[in-house]
């Protein structure tokens, strides 16, 4: 599925690459604070929706990267194995190295070139911001999830301290976009005995989503 000319929407926004990682690591680090919500303009059909997507802890501690690809996926496919998706990432000890590697295995899975790498500055942009909030409205409206690679810095209620590299699967929107709904393959205890407090599923504001991706990346 081919998306539509870059003329037709502002999905092509350009953005200052930013460096990325996928695996749980954590070392002292200070939490970030939240800030008030951005409001972008979008286009959408509702006020909230999510997408049928099957939850995955992750099965090793470097497996968030693989495991948040293969929810993403099962919004559209039966997906294969946490296994098989980490081979296609290039995924090893040290996690999965760039967001790049998730864009092209989703579309070599799913034959299509519908995803994109979306770099995100920190702290990012306004012009990101409402490319964020403009992509998960769109690609959720189609059925289509978003893989984000984020590092901790800022952190949902219930995560570890310290510094955390990690992936998530952006599964649907409230409140016209200005809320994400995060499918977290660490959750409910996946990610080790620091991660029981941490919902397999929960909702953070997609500004405070930005912040979190901050130097990295997501798949949209």
């Amino acid at each position: 599925m081919m998306r539509p000319p870059s003329g037709a929407l502002p999905r092509a926004l350009l953005a200052l690459a930013g460096a990325s990682a996928g695996l749980l690591v954590a070392v002292p680090s200070a939490s970030a604070t939240s800030a008030t919500p951005a409001t972008a303009h979008a286009v959408h059909r509702a006020a909230a929706k999510s997408l049928p997507i099957t939850w995955q802890g992750q099965q090793t501690y470097y497996y968030c990267g693989p495991a948040s690809t293969r929810m993403a996926l099962s919004a559209r496919i039966s997906p294969p194995s946490q296994d098989a998706l980490a081979a296609s990432l290039g995924t090893t000890t040290n996690g999965t190295d760039d967001i790049s590697n998730v864009v092209a295995t989703m579309n070599q899975v799913l034959g299509t070139t519908w995803y994109e790498r979306k770099p995100v500055n920190d702290p990012p942009t306004q012009a990101q911001r409402d490319l964020l909030k403009q992509d998960i409205v769109y690609d959720v409206d189609r059925g289509w999830a978003i893989v984000a690679n984020v590092v901790s810095g800022w952190r949902p209620p219930g995560y570890p301290s310290g510094t955390i590299y990690h992936y998530v699967a952006v599964v649907g929107y409230a409140d016209d976009g200005n809320s994400a709904v995060i499918a977290d393959p660490a959750g409910a205890g996946a990610g080790g005995s620091g991660w029981t407090n941490v919902p397999q599923t929960y909702t953070i504001s997609t500004y405070d989503l930005g912040t979190w991706i901050g130097l990295k990346a997501y798949a949209a």
